[in-house]
């Protein structure tokens, strides 16, 4: 089966040469393309002549060659067989983001997701690596929730201890001292 894997809709700099597509080839015969029709999101076609995917090969297809302009907003792209038969798919929402390509993300068991696709480095003509960013800024006690505010209870009760604590104190230094018993406590 020959997938949409990997295009460029908004590379560094001009778009005007530098934007491409990537089929892949899935499958384990080499897929001839004659006929068949890439469509970008503004209805623009491309029908090939003829091209040819190998067994587990990729075709990139630039800008230059198909003559599509995928735009940097809310694009798609469809290919259909030489019957019309669609046949792979892929779109973004939004931006894209500029010089990252639009991938298919991997199954993992070697095989592919039919829909999944992230911005990622481009690899054109080969396997897209697909890496995920985790950004830890802060360490965490597992048994500490996060975002716990302090409220009135907690307030009055460290302010209740505090005021115990320095009682004791205050009575304890009061007690050893002759002159400040004395004073304090009428004791002789």
């Amino acid at each position: 089966m020959v997938l949409i894997n990997e295009w460029l809709p908004n590379p560094s700099g001009a778009d005007s040469a530098a934007e491409w597509v990537e089929l892949f080839n899935n499958g384990g015969e080499k897929i001839f393309l004659r006929d068949w029709t890439l469509v970008s999101g503004t209805g623009k076609k491309f029908i090939f002549k003829d091209q040819s995917v190998s067994a587990g090969g990729y075709l990139v297809l630039n800008k230059p060659e198909t003559k599509l302009v995928l735009r940097n907003q809310n694009e798609s792209l469809s290919l259909y067989d030489s019957q019309g038969k669609l046949v792979s798919q892929s779109a973004f929402s939004g931006s894209a983001q500029d010089g990252k390509s639009l991938a298919r993300q991997s199954l993992g068991d070697g095989g592919f997701s039919q829909n999944s696709f992230v911005f990622a480095e481009p690899t054109p003509g080969t396997v897209n690596i697909i890496v995920k960013e985790i950004s830890v800024t802060e360490n965490y006690p597992v048994d500490k929730l996060l975002g716990q505010s302090i409220g009135l209870f907690d307030i009055l009760g460290l302010a209740l201890f505090v005021g115990l604590i320095y009682s004791f104190f205050i009575i304890v230094t009061f007690k050893n001292n002759d002159y400040l018993s004395k004073l304090f406590f009428d004791r002789d």
